[in-house]
């Protein structure tokens, strides 16, 4: 049985995995209706391999990659993601409405926490994570999942870039990508696919049967970085913040049945990354803290880690619900107690939280 730290307030509830740390059954009260918009995937209670890492039996919710992408930077290497998406948390302390743990192992010398919360009278996840000492760059990310109920259509905070990877995400026979690789993406909405034709990418699925990753730089004079997607059939549209400095980049992974191997085997559908990072794309701890061509824009693919320092990386994420009618989101400021976020229509909803949460971490 899944062994997990139960957080809850009155208006949200999840778990935290004791293996992996990855949140589980997210579930939040929209004025009585119970929301709950995170992946989890479909092997979830099935007998895998032995040799299954814990990162890909868990796969749900969110969870921290520490290295993000292949662990293939040390001698040895190991997990997809790293330790923290597969090894031990401790618990160190747990109080209302939130959990702190520790990592059971060291990444590169520094010592890793955890602490997630929940507030009363939001429909809010809080997330920090702190590696303490330690010595060597390392690039790292949220891996936050949601599930497209009907269509969802995206919203991104103003960016420096946007391209897809320099070689497609899968390839034949096993895999299917349909997206041109690489690729710059000046305009979401034609993206230019391999057939020759174009895509919609602010809009979510628009076609069956792919595997596909892009991925955004956010401004970085921004007070805060936001991603949005809109369920107009859930009534909700999900929400992320966070600090553009220590995550500078957004990585969009669409998977939607094209991965025909084990144990996706062509039933992992519907679900859409919208993961927070420092690397270069998904290419691993090797690739992102070698010159690369993002890097070279001078936006940051890795963190530096220090004897004697201390690298904090915040994230929230949340829900809000819609009225009729409200698209994707075009722009999220603070407001008081919270934020306002607003369509190209100009329509607005509200989300109480604290948005000094990623501004002054």
């Amino acid at each position: 049985m899944m062994k997990t730290y139960p957080i809850r307030s009155d208006r949200t509830s999840l778990a935290v995995t004791v293996a992996g740390g990855h949140l589980s059954d997210v579930a939040f009260d929209l004025d009585g209706r119970r929301v709950m918009p995170m992946h989890t995937a479909p092997w979830y209670d099935e007998a895998m391999p032995p040799d299954t890492p814990p990162m890909l039996r868990l796969l749900r919710g969110d969870f921290f990659c520490a290295p993000f992408g292949p662990n293939d930077g040390l001698p040895g290497g190991g997990p997809q993601h790293g330790l923290p998406a597969s090894n031990e948390w401790l618990l160190l302390s747990e109080g209302d409405g939130s959990i702190d743990a520790v990592l059971d192992v060291p990444i590169m010398g520094a010592r890793l926490t955890k602490r997630v919360e929940v507030r009363p009278g939001e429909t809010v996840v809080y997330q920090r994570h702190v590696l303490e000492g330690g010595s060597g760059r390392l690039p790292v990310g949220q891996h936050a999942m949601i599930r497209a109920e009907g269509t969802l259509h995206l919203g991104f905070a103003p960016r420096v870039f946007a391209s897809t990877p320099p070689t497609p995400l899968e390839a034949t026979p096993e895999g299917r990508s349909i997206l041109a690789y690489p690729q710059d993406l000046r305009d979401l909405t034609v993206a230019a696919r391999a057939d020759g034709g174009t895509i919609d990418l602010s809009a979510y699925p628009a076609e069956e049967d792919h595997e596909d990753l892009w991925m955004i730089a956010s401004e970085p004079s921004l007070a805060f970085g936001w991603t949005a997607a809109t369920s107009p059939a859930g009534g909700w549209v999900w929400f992320g913040l966070k600090d553009p400095r220590s995550l500078p980049e957004t990585i969009v992974w669409q998977s939607h049945g094209g991965r025909s191997y084990p144990p996706f085997s062509s039933r992992h559908r519907g679900v859409l990354g919208l993961e927070e990072v420092c690397s270069y794309f998904h290419l691993g701890h090797k690739a992102s803290i070698a010159d690369n061509p993002v890097s070279a824009m001078g936006i940051p693919t890795a963190i530096t880690l220090q004897p004697g320092g201390a690298v904090t990386i915040p994230y929230v994420f949340g829900v809000a619900a819609i009225p009729d009618g409200f698209g994707a989101v075009a722009d999220i400021v603070e407001e008081d107690g919270g934020i306002l976020l607003r369509d190209a229509s100009g329509r607005e909803v509200f989300a109480a939280c604290d948005v000094s949460f990623v501004t002054n971490p």
